[in-house]
């Protein structure tokens, strides 16, 4: 990219303060551990940062510039005053956005947001270059940073957007403004800030009001919630489904392992035949999602198939981990209900003879999460899982309702930290057992699947 910094002063409403306006920024950066010679920094202010601290360290490693709120700031390159930071950030990415013209694909949901970007980016890189959000960066920060990643190369771009309060998916669609806006689901994530189903539904339909004129709104019709949605009527929809009549339709589940699915799908008259590469029907679903969108595009059935079947993913999404002959279903990343009850409808599938269930807290669900938590113990009673470790505030919840319906008590152990999680799982190695490890990112059972490998 190449960016003037009259331009960059320009579209964030800001001045320049100091340095020439003719200066040419060739990339942003808001760290300086990454940044690159004629990097423009952009000084972002957090909770536990502030970037502004470290203005001089990137002039420093080689930034032709830095966008800063704060006066007084001079140095070997140009500095932009504006407002917000952040808010320029933004802005920054809309007006790179502005200069190119690949077909954008938005996703946002409830779950299924990573799985469905990857099956996507997957096809599309089949028909061209494709540009796709990397790691987790789809929020505020890192839907700008993905963005601005965008290039003449690019013919397609694949954008996730993730929200946990209002307004977020109304501001990062309008600096995306995608030509197909995929919803893959509504269910209850983030209620200590949407407070009700209503207001997650508010939050995620805003990705079309920000979609292309002549484009395309992707949905499952059948999900629970989707009926409420309101899509703009200049957007075709394209539908897909598991279960009911829709534009894509799985037609045929062929083999269902925890390699994954062999699926046939049916699609205008054609059959799909391909491979789901992650475990569970709910990524069955976000397979066809992806086609879906892909057809609304104009794709190939061919490539689709292709695409499907040749993703890979990122770490701790339904990541199976074959050790010591133990089949552990790493799932740790994040956890909402529906992603629970559909992990756990994946472990109990599970070919093993032995099921074991290692959940934590599900975080930001405000008043419900008793209620939610309470359902995830009623879950894994009715699922049959033949032994429960639980850790976590929610713990007890969790523990007491999968006794009351009627979990063995000597099957339900709670776990104060990872070393006694550890503690319950040692005597399920070396026999024939699968162990889903899974809850919010902020317990960090990652670190106990990497200390389960490291054992023996």
């Amino acid at each position: 990219m190449r960016l003037a910094a009259y331009d960059a002063a320009e579209c964030t409403g800001g001045t320049v303060a100091y340095g020439s306006p003719e200066t040419v920024f060739t990339g942003v950066s808001t760290d300086t551990r990454t940044i690159r010679r004629g990097d423009l920094f952009v000084a972002l202010a957090g909770e536990r940062f502030d970037g502004h601290a470290f203005v001089n360290e990137a002039f420093s490693r080689g930034a032709a510039g830095a966008v800063v709120m704060q006066d007084g700031f001079r140095g070997p390159g140009t500095v932009i005053s504006v407002d917000d930071t952040l808010a320029a950030l933004g802005d920054i990415a809309a007006f790179i956005r502005n200069q190119y013209h690949p077909v954008v694909v938005g996703i946002t949901g409830s779950a299924g947001k990573t799985t469905t970007k990857e099956l996507c980016a997957s096809i599309l890189s089949l028909e061209g270059t494709c540009l796709k959000t990397e790691k987790n960066y789809n929020n505020l920060i890192g839907v700008p940073l993905s963005v601005l990643g965008l290039s003449d190369e690019h013919r397609f771009a694949v954008i996730e957007m993730g929200t946990n309060r209002f307004g977020e998916i109304d501001r990062l669609a309008s600096i995306v403004r995608p030509r197909a806006s995929i919803l893959t689901n509504i269910n209850p994530v983030h209620l200590s800030g949407f407070r009700s189903i209503a207001g997650v539904i508010r939050e995620k339909q805003a990705i079309f009001s920000h979609t292309a004129q002549n484009g395309f709104a992707v949905i499952d019709p059948h999900q629970e919630h989707m009926d409420k949605v309101v899509i703009p009527s200049h957007l075709a929809r394209f539908t897909y489904s598991r279960l009911g009549k829709a534009d894509v339709t799985l037609k045929e589940v062929l083999h269902q392992g925890l390699d994954g699915t062999e699926i046939v799908m049916a699609a205008a008259g054609r059959e799909i035949r391909t491979k789901v590469p992650l475990p569970g029907m709910h990524n069955v679903v976000n397979a066809l999602a992806a086609a879906a969108c892909a057809l609304a595009l104009g794709i190939d059935p061919e490539k689709i198939s292709r695409g499907i079947a040749d993703a890979r993913f990122p770490g701790m999404r339904s990541e199976v981990i074959v050790h010591r002959g133990v089949s552990i279903i790493n799932d740790s990343y994040n956890a909402n209900p529906a992603s629970m009850k559909a992990a756990l409808e994946v472990l109990v599938e599970s070919p093993n003879t032995y099921r074991v269930a290692v959940l934590g807290d599900m975080l930001e669900l405000g008043k419900e999460a008793e209620h939610w938590h309470a359902e995830l113990g009623k879950w894994v009673a009715k699922a049959g899982v033949d032994r429960l470790v639980v850790t976590g505030e929610m713990a007890r919840t969790v523990a007491d309702e999968a006794l009351r319906q009627g979990m063995d008590p000597h099957s339900v152990r709670i776990a104060l930290n990872h070393e006694e999680i550890l503690g319950h799982l040692l005597d399920v190695l070396d026999r024939d057992a699968a162990v889903l490890v899974k809850a919010s990112r902020g317990l960090h059972l990652d670190d106990v699947v990497t200390r389960l490998k490291a054992v023996g």
